[in-house]
């Protein structure tokens, strides 16, 4: 016999025992810069939260609760409700529209046939929500979570929602994050990887005022070394340290181009720009600066004597 679920799926039950941790969910989902579908977020409350089959209509109304309850302590919080997506388009329902329009000043937004009345009036405004939800750093959404619900959201409890979100459970021989082999990371390239996480201005002095990430999982179950989020742009950083011979470079190369494609492919944002590095510690071979070039990756040679 099935264990019986304690909550049964009311506007009470969904009110009291869901807000909280499908806000949890979401603050990993956008850390990670991706999105999650109605069904995904129905099946992790049933399956861990443990609430009785809700029915997939629901969900709109959790996302939209989820957010007049944050708003009711920070008016002016991003809209982390768009990042609950239908599966089909990979955008919000129309309910997502009041919310819009309040934080945007657009009456149009709050129809109920917004989405295919005013299209392209509807993707601006959701691509400026989503681009402010993935611009919150952890710290923000930790302060945020605790005000909310007066129970602390430590950064380790982030952590591992983020890492739950790639695991998966087939057995297909895929290694999660990366693998540093029997030796682990070898302390030249994990020196070289907190370098360019601790200064991302001297990679770029537009860089100044990213805030950076380092072993940072994708989707595709990729780790990248590092990651640079701005207002306008992520950039993704592969390092390659001073011992890295000729076919490392040309395996970081190569890792770039799939830590952008994937990156960009996480981004609900259909123009998200997404950049990749790559760092070394040694000039690059004529053989590497081609395919550099051709690929569309940026180098930069970091200092080998750093303070």
């Amino acid at each position: 016999m099935a264990e019986r679920k304690p909550y049964a799926a009311t506007n009470e039950n969904l009110i009291e025992h869901a807000l909280a941790p499908a806000m949890r969910w979401l603050i990993a989902v956008a850390l990670d810069g991706s999105t999650m579908t109605y069904g995904e977020l129905k099946r992790m409350l049933e399956d861990n939260a443990g609430f009785s089959t809700i029915f997939a209509t629901r969900i709109g109304f959790v996302a939209g609760m989820l957010m007049e309850t944050i708003q009711e302590v920070e008016p002016g919080a991003p809209l982390i409700n768009v990042l609950v997506v239908n599966q089909a388009d990979r955008r919000p329902s129309e309910g997502a529209g009041v919310f819009m329009a309040r934080r945007f000043g657009e009456r149009r937004l709050r129809g109920e046939d917004t989405k295919s009345q005013y299209p392209q009036l509807w993707e601006e405004n959701f691509k400026r929500a989503a681009g402010e939800v993935y611009s919150y750093t952890e710290a923000q959404w930790s302060a945020l979570f605790e005000r909310v619900f007066r129970v602390p959201l430590a950064s380790p409890k982030i952590e591992r929602d983020r890492e739950k979100r790639h695991e998966g459970t087939e057995k297909d021989g895929i290694r999660i994050g990366r693998d540093y082999g029997s030796g682990g990371e070898g302390p030249f390239h994990k020196s070289l990887r907190m370098w360019v996480k601790d200064n991302p201005e001297a990679v770029h002095r537009t860089f100044t005022s990213a805030s950076a990430e380092t072993e940072v999982d994708l989707d595709s179950g990729d780790r990248v070394d590092v990651v640079y989020k701005l207002a306008d742009r992520i950039v993704v950083l592969e390092v390659k340290s001073r011992i890295s011979n000729e076919v490392d470079l040309i395996r970081g190369v190569f890792q770039c181009v799939k830590y952008r494609a994937v990156r960009q492919a996480m981004d609900v944002r259909d123009n998200a720009m997404v950049e990749a590095y790559l760092i070394t510690e040694t000039p690059l071979s004529g053989e590497i600066s081609a395919l550099v070039k051709r690929h569309g990756i940026r180098h930069f040679q970091a200092p080998r004597e750093r303070s």
